[in-house]
């Protein structure tokens, strides 16, 4: 048997089926919420700091730019230039290889360096990994 409903309720029916009867309709769903992403190195080629390694090293050893032989300074300098970071903490392993750098909003990376022409104390560093510390 068809059950027959005058005009009016099928004209409601309708506006409560296409949501157009105010708050008759059910709500529509909440937008899903999105956790913001990491931030992600910016336009930064690795190895940093990019160029003929060996010019560079030439350069060190000529006095010029004696941060590059610290790897604390190296990582310290690349977090301001991927991340626009001023004011970064750089904590260097023994052997320089690996640096722990957080930014001051508190987001950790883990830099690999390496010494790409001299190696030991009179040799330049280089950024060549970099990855959200876990």
């Amino acid at each position: 048997m068809i059950a027959h409903r005058s005009p009016a309720a099928l004209l409601a029916a309708v506006l409560v089926g296409v949501g157009l009867l105010g708050g008759c309709a059910a709500p529509a769903p909440a937008p899903p919420t999105v956790a913001p992403a990491a931030p992600q190195p910016a336009a930064v080629a690795l190895p940093w700091p990019t160029g003929r390694s060996g010019e560079l090293q030439r350069s060190v050893d000529e006095g010029a730019q004696p941060w590059l032989l610290d790897p604390s300074e190296v990582a310290l300098a690349y977090g301001a230039a991927a991340y626009d970071w001023a004011a970064a903490q750089a904590v260097a392993s023994a052997d320089g290889t690996t640096v722990d750098l957080t930014g001051p909003d508190g987001t950790r990376r883990t830099l690999t360096l390496a010494q790409p022409a001299t190696a030991g104390p009179a040799g330049i560093w280089v950024v060549t990994a970099d990855a959200p510390t876990p």
